[in-house]
């Protein structure tokens, strides 16, 4: 299991009104730790991280779903991180997405997340200068 989904399950149980998924808190994390402007991928970098999350494997088998499967589960997550402000998806498509945190998603991870947790998220996969 990742790091990023063990900080993601454990700020959930901590923090269950965030209302979010696990999936969304890790999209919300990639944003915090890898902004845009760092010039990584967003969706094929998320895609490999999910591919190793827990969460969206099948027991005893591992990872089955299809790339187009994973690229509309992350899409959708974005759809509804917009609705709720925490994300500015500005272009998406089926290879390519930009998004960036709201001063919102910020706070909300700013709030929630604790610094040694983000540490250990950026150490991981983050955008380590």
């Amino acid at each position: 299991m990742p790091i990023v989904e063990l900080v993601a399950k454990r700020t959930l149980e901590r923090h269950p009104h965030m209302n979010v998924s696990v999936i969304d808190l890790i999209v919300l994390l990639w944003l915090h730790t890898n902004p845009y402007d760092s010039n990584r991928r967003f969706l094929s970098s998320t895609k490999a991280v999910l591919r190793m999350c827990e969460t969206l494997q099948t027991p005893g088998k591992g990872f089955e779903m299809t790339d187009d499967e994973l690229t509309q589960i992350i899409l959708a997550s974005l759809l509804k991180l917009k609705e709720r402000g925490l994300v500015d998806v500005l272009s998406t498509g089926t290879h390519f997405v930009r998004a960036t945190l709201t001063q919102s998603g910020v706070d909300l991870i700013d709030d929630s997340v604790t610094a040694a947790a983000l540490r250990r998220v950026t150490h991981e996969f983050g955008d380590n200068p």
